[in-house]
């Protein structure tokens, strides 16, 4: 199968995927990435490294199916408090709540429109490559 089948055959479990490796930056601020693979049976691979890493996955030379890059999912020196418009605040335990409400809402949007978006444009450059 081409990369361009294998993602709009896997499309949702890719998108899950992605949703959750996104949390996962945004918990980390920022400090870690995830480079989302797929194999061609729709298994799906995650490569975990600090922020800015360059490594890759690549499939050994005995392995009989086909791995296919999706995306880095990263987020750079994120700071949930620049998307904080209310007051300071001092108290730890109403900081982490604003913090994760933070985060909570960041994910919902990137579940409701970032994540197809980008599959959408991920998809358009596999098929032109196939």
């Amino acid at each position: 199968m081409k990369k361009s089948e294998i993602i709009k055959t896997y499309r949702k479990d890719i998108a899950q995927a992605m949703v959750n490796r996104y949390r996962t930056v945004l918990d980390s601020n920022g400090r870690i990435q995830y480079k989302v693979y797929v194999w061609e049976d729709g298994e799906i691979e995650c490569l975990e490294g600090v922020q800015g890493d360059n490594s890759y996955l690549k499939a050994k030379d005995t392995e009989p199916r086909e791995l296919f890059y999706i995306a880095t999912i990263s987020w750079p020196c994120f700071d949930p408090f620049d998307y904080w418009d209310g007051s300071t605040l001092d108290d730890e335990t109403e900081k982490e709540t604003a913090r994760q409400q933070i985060i909570d809402y960041l994910v919902d949007e990137y579940e409701r429109e970032g994540v197809s978006d980008a599959l959408d444009a991920i998809l358009a450059e596999a098929q032109y490559e196939d």
